[in-house]
C-alpha cells in the first residue's frame, strides 16, 4: 500500500522534537561547565565521561545506525519483519560481545588509559587517580550505546523519527539531576579530592543518563512490535552481509572518533581546555542536530527507494532539495556562530565556567568549530547518499583521510598555540577535516555516477550570508553591550533583525527550496 509522504513535512517534525532535545542538552553541557568549572576536575569528567563515546563510534557506530536504516527500509517494504529481527539481533549480538570485552579490558587498565587521557604536564598528581576511577563507572556504557542505536536506526527505517530525536533528552534530565546533588554535597568550588560519595554522584549520573537515553527508543521499538534480543548468528547470511556493509561504515565513524578524540587528548594541556571543547562541540552539533540532521535522516530512506526503483533522477532531485535546504538554513546560522561566539558565551557562561579564561576558551572552541558546520552537514548528507547506494567504502575512505589531514592540523598548531589559541586550532582542525571530506565525496558522487549536485542557489545564498554576518558583527561592535543581560538583549535584537533580513531576501531572490513530495511504500 502506497501513502503519500512529504520529506520535508517529516524534516520540519523531527527538527522540532531535535530542537527541545538539543535546548535542553545545552542546559547539560553548561551545567557541567557551570559546576564543575573550566578547571582540572571538569576536565577529568569529561575525558572521562567521553572515552566509551569515542570508543563506541570508532567500533560500532557506523554498523549499528547508518547501514541498518537502507538494509531494513528494503526488509520493512518486503513485510520480512522476521528476517529483520533475526538480523538486527545477530549485529547486536556480536556488538555487545565485542564492546563487553573491551569494557573489562578498559577496567582492568584504566590507570593507563587515565594517564593518557589526563597526561597534561602541569596538571596536578590527583586527577590521574580520579580519572581512573570514573573511567570505572563510565566504561559500562559501552554495553548501553550498541541497543540505543540499533533502536533508533530500525525506528528510523520506519520513518519513525521524533521518539529518537527526543532520546537524549532522557541524559540530560539524570545527568544534571545527578550534578544538582553533587553539587549541594560537594560545594561551590569542589577540588579533585572528592569523597567517595562525590565520585559515586558524578559516576553515577554520567552511566544512568545513557541508560536513560537508551531506555526512550529501545522502549518506542518494541511498542511497535520489533523484538530487538541479541543473537549469536555470526554465520547467518543476512547477519555476514550486513558486517560486510558495516565494516566500512565502522571505519567511517573512526574518522569522525579520531577527530574528537584528538581533540580531548590535545586540549587536555590546557586547564579546562576538554570542558570548553566539549561545550563548544555540543554547541556545534546544536544547530546541526536541529537544522540539518533531519534533512539528511528524513531523505535517506527514500533515497534507498529510489535506488531499488532504479530512479537516480529522482535520487539526484532529492540530494540536490537536501543540499540546498542545508545550505539556506545552516550557512547563516554558523556564520552568526562565528562572529557572534565571545557575546554569547559571555550570556551563557554561568558559574565556574565564568570564572578565569572560561569565557575565552569556550568562544574560541565554538568559532572554530563552527566555520566547519555546513560542510559537516553536507558530509553527513553525503554520505547517506553513498550508503543509499551500498557503498559504504567512498564515505569511510573520505572520512578517515579526511580526519587524519585534520589531526595532523592539530598537532602541528599545538606547538605554537595556548589558552584560547590552542582551543581554537583544534577546532580548526575538525573544520579542514571535514571540508575536504565533504568536496572529495561530492566529486567522486558527480563523476563516478553522474549526479547534479550542485544547487543554483549556493553562491547567491553564500553572498548573502557573508554581508549579513558583517552587519550582524558591526552591530554588536557599535552597541558595546556591557553586562550579561544588556549583551543577552544585543544578541536577542541583532539576530532577529538580521535573520528577518535574511529570511526576506532568501524568500524576495527565491532561494528557498520548496517541499520535496515523495511516496513512500513503506508501512508505518
Amino acid at each position: 500500500m502506497t501513502a503519500p509522504a512529504s520529506v520535508g513535512r517529516s524534516a520540519v517534525g523531527m527538527g522540532a522534537a531535535t530542537a527541545a532535545s538539543r535546548v535542553l542538552g545545552g542546559a547539560r553541557v553548561l551545567v557541567v561547565a557551570a559546576i564543575l568549572g573550566t578547571t582540572w576536575l571538569g576536565d577529568t569528567f569529561e575525558a572521562a565521561n567521553t572515552f566509551p563515546t569515542v570508543i563506541f563510534e570508532l567500533l560500532a557506530a557506523g554498523a549499528l545506525s547508518a547501514v541498518l536504516v537502507p538494509t531494513f527500509v528494503d526488509l520493512f517494504t518486503r513485510r520480512e519483519n522476521d528476517e529483520a529481527e533475526r538480523q538486527a539481533g545477530g549485529l547486536l549480538g556480536l556488538a555487545l560481545l565485542v564492546l563487553g570485552t573491551l569494557a573489562v579490558i578498559g577496567m582492568v587498565t584504566a590507570p593507563w588509559l587515565a594517564d593518557a587521557l589526563t597526561g597534561a604536564s602541569n596538571a596536578p598528581p590527583e586527577q590521574q587517580e580520579l580519572a581512573t576511577v570514573l573511567l570505572r563507572w563510565f566504561l559500562p556504557q559501552l554495553l548501553l550505546y550498541p541497543v540505543g542505536f540499533c533502536a533508533i536506526a530500525l525506528l528510523n527505517a520506519k520513518r519513525e523519527f521524533v521518539i529518537p530525536a527526543l532520546a537524549p533528552i532522557g541524559n540530560t534530565v539524570v545527568l544534571v539531576s545527578a550534578l544538582i546533588v553533587f553539587r549541594v554535597v560537594a560545594g561551590p568550588d569542589p577540588g579533585l579530592d572528592l569523597t567517595p560519595t562525590e565520585v559515586m554522584l558524578l559516576g553515577l549520573g554520567g552511566t544512568l543518563g545513557v541508560a536513560a537515553f537508551v531506555a526512550i527508543p529501545t522502549i518506542a521499538l518494541a511498542r511497535t512490535g520489533f523484538r530487538l534480543w541479541p543473537r549469536w548468528a555470526p554465520r547467518d547470511p543476512g547477519v555476514r552481509r550486513l558486517l560486510g556493509l558495516s565494516s566500512w561504515a565502522v571505519l567511517q565513524h573512526t574518522g569522525a572518533a579520531l577527530l574528537l578524540g584528538a581533540a580531548i587528548v590535545l586540549g587536555a594541556g590546557v586547564e579546562g581546555g576538554v570542558v570548553a571543547y566539549r561545550v563548544a562541540f555540543y554547541l556545534f552539533l546544536a544547530p546541526y542536530g536541529i537544522f540539518a540532521q533531519p534533512i539528511h535522516t528524513t531523505v535517506q530512506p527514500e533515497l534507498a527507494d529510489d535506488v531499488d526503483r532504479a530512479d537516480m533522477v529522482g535520487f539526484g532531485e532529492a540530494m540536490r532539495w537536501s543540499l540546498a535546504s542545508l545550505g539556506v538554513v545552516v550557512l547563516p546560522i554558523a556564520a552568526l556562530m562565528v562572529v557572534l561566539a565571545e557575546p554569547a558565551m559571555e550570556v551563557f557562561a554561568f558559574g565556574q565556567a565564568d570564572a578565569g579564561d572560561g569565557v575565552a576558551l569556550m568562544a574560541a572552541g565554538v568559532a572554530g568549530l563552527a566555520l566547519g558546520l555546513p560542510a559537516y552537514g553536507a558530509f553527513r548528507l553525503l554520505a547517506a547518499a553513498w550508503y543509499a547506494l551500498d557503498d559504504s567504502r567512498t564515505p569511510a575512505l573520505a572520512a578517515v583521510a579526511s580526519a587524519l589531514i585534520g589531526v595532523a592540523l592539530m598537532i602541528a598548531l599545538v606547538p605554537v598555540t595556548d589558552g584560547a589559541d590552542r582551543i581554537f586550532a583544534l577546532g580548526l582542525g575538525h573544520t579542514v577535516g571535514f571540508l575536504l571530506g565533504t568536496t572529495w565525496l561530492a566529486l567522486r558522487l558527480r563523476r563516478h555516477r553522474h549526479v547534479a549536485l550542485w544547487p543554483r542557489s549556493l553562491p547567491a545564498v553564500t553572498a548573502l550570508t557573508a554581508v549579513l554576518a558583517g552587519v550582524a558583527w558591526v552591530a554588536v561592535d557599535l552597541w558595546a553591550p556591557d553586562g550579561r543581560w544588556a549583551t543577552a538583549l544585543c544578541l536577542t535584537v541583532v539576530s532577529l533583525v538580521v535573520g528577518g533580513l535574511y529570511y526576506g531576501a532568501v524568500r524576495g531572490l527565491h532561494l528557498l527550496p520548496g517541499p520535496l513530495h515523495r511516496s513512500s511504500s513503506v508501512p508505518a
